[in-house]
């Protein structure tokens, strides 16, 4: 009885200590903390991307009532990189807007996705110019069939960067004596951030 009594004793004690026992993790398994997803600032920056836009000023003209411009193969450049590389496009296709409006504000050219980083410089190409004065329009002359902008700005994710090209209408415009009119563009870039949505 004695025997029979101690044998039951010790497979209640084995049944006691099993249970306390943590199961066992099948090999090849890692535990779930390590399978959690990666967070946003671990993906490679080529992943991580946030929008650009892009968008020109309008002003009061004092001598013009429309000067059309058209732009084409607008680019930025990543900060610190090589003269002629990583240059990224945003808009390549021909663009026209006015930058004498009745009242000021903005004309939205495009935008896109870029990835997060500093960029240092925007450059266009001016396709031409077209003057309207006294209800006849006229071309100007582009003195400057490249710009160039030197403004940093940094992406990161999901922001919506705006850039905008704020042209000064009356210093651009030169009004030869002959009749011929030139446009030498001045021009400040400005960079603002705006929550996407």
């Amino acid at each position: 009885m004695s025997r029979l009594l101690a044998i039951l004793v010790m497979v209640f004690l084995l049944i006691l200590a099993c249970a306390s026992k943590p199961a066992s993790m099948p090999q090849g398994h890692p535990p779930a903390a390590a399978t959690a997803l990666p967070s946003a600032t671990s993906a490679p920056s080529s992943e991580v991307r946030g929008l650009l836009h892009l968008r020109a000023k309008h002003r009061p003209g004092e001598k013009a009532s429309s000067v059309r411009v058209t732009v084409k193969n607008i680019q930025v450049q990543k900060a610190g990189a090589p003269e002629g590389s990583d240059w990224f496009t945003v808009i390549k296709e021909a663009k026209t807007f006015d930058l004498v409006g009745l009242e000021q504000g903005e004309e939205v050219l495009g935008g896109k996705l870029l990835a997060e980083g500093m960029y240092s410089r925007v450059q266009l190409d001016l396709v031409s110019v077209r003057v309207t004065l006294k209800g006849q329009e006229k071309p100007a002359k582009v003195v400057t069939e490249r710009l160039r902008e030197v403004r940093p700005f940094d992406i990161d994710m999901g922001s919506v960067i705006i850039l905008t090209l704020d042209f000064d209408v009356a210093k651009s415009l030169v009004f030869a004596e002959s009749g011929e009119i030139q446009f030498n563009p001045v021009v400040r870039l400005l960079v603002r951030r705006e929550p996407p949505g």
